[in-house]
């Protein structure tokens, strides 16, 4: 069985807005016309979608389990009308993201994205820092760390811990050294702007400070572990750029501590989302929750 289609259209936009006049407005009718058209969705349907209060409406348990169905076929709709009738890129999401979170972690999940939403093309932008203006001619914004902003929203993602990785040669090599906690006898990758973590590190853990002696320093973490991964020096890192190489052992922990990181890395977006970026968003969340890194 179909519903109808406009009956539909009232059912997303008060659940979404919460108010019958919210999405009268939107819609360009009247709330009799509104009302109308959700008394006969729920004749259809047989079954009610909304308690009536003095403050609005609220959903019911049908109405909660139906609201993403519907809005998502909504959005589906809109989007392949407008991908074959309409703006030539309206189906293209743009992101502004992080080198070393893009190579690590989202680029090996996108194939459950495409398969999932394949009628969405991703125009990816790298970058190593946050912009100043956010999602400024991009739809989303994965960067590390946050610039505030009046026009959009930064939500961190997960807690990630600084850790100190080498290669396992490396390792091997150095062994005495850090089991006796003597790093001033290793060579280190450092990360621009990272100088201060080295001391925040040894404090945190209650190790004596001994610098160690900086071999190679280079702009993102991305390039910095694989020259961890070759042997160059030891490291330390976020958790999460460092996750992929620790499962595969092409990395290991040189020592044991970590570190609680002060930022992390964000979600960025405009207030006003549209179906594209509540898609992404969604799979992202959903990932993120898989992972266990929430």
């Amino acid at each position: 069985m179909l519903p109808p289609l406009r009956a539909l259209v009232a059912f997303e936009a008060v659940a979404r807005l919460g108010s019958i006049g919210a999405a009268a407005r939107e819609l360009c009718v009247t709330q009799a016309a509104v009302s109308q058209q959700l008394k006969s969705l729920e004749a259809f349907l047989d079954t009610t979608l909304f308690e009536r209060t003095k403050r609005g409406v609220k959903l019911t348990s049908s109405a909660l389990h139906y609201q993403p169905i519907v809005s998502g076929s909504l959005a589906h709709l809109k989007l392949q009308t407008q991908l074959l009738f309409g703006e030539p890129e309206a189906d293209v999401l743009k992101l502004r993201v992080n080198q070393t979170f893009c190579h690590n972690w989202l680029i090996p999940r996108l194939n459950s994205f495409y398969q999932k939403y394949p009628f969405i093309r991703l125009d990816i932008q790298l970058v190593d820092w946050p912009s100043t203006t956010p999602c400024q001619n991009v739809d989303i914004e994965l960067t590390n760390g946050k610039v505030d902003s009046e026009e959009t929203h930064a939500e961190k993602l997960f807690q990630e811990h600084w850790q100190l990785v080498c290669s396992p040669q490396f390792k091997r090599d150095y062994q005495q050294s850090l089991k006796d906690e003597d790093f001033s006898q290793l060579p280190a990758v450092q990360v621009k702007g990272y100088q201060e973590n080295w001391l925040q590190w040894l404090s945190h853990n209650q190790i004596e400070t001994t610098l160690p002696r900086v071999q190679l320093e280079i702009s993102n973490s991305l390039h910095a572990l694989e020259a961890v991964k070759h042997g160059v020096g030891v490291m330390l890192v976020r958790s999460l750029a460092a996750s992929e190489l620790l499962n595969k052992n092409e990395i290991v922990l040189a020592h044991q501590a970590s570190m609680p990181a002060e930022s992390g890395h964000y979600l960025i977006t405009n207030h006003n989302r549209n179906a594209k970026v509540n898609f992404f968003c969604d799979w992202l969340h959903h990932q993120i929750e898989r992972d266990g890194l929430v």
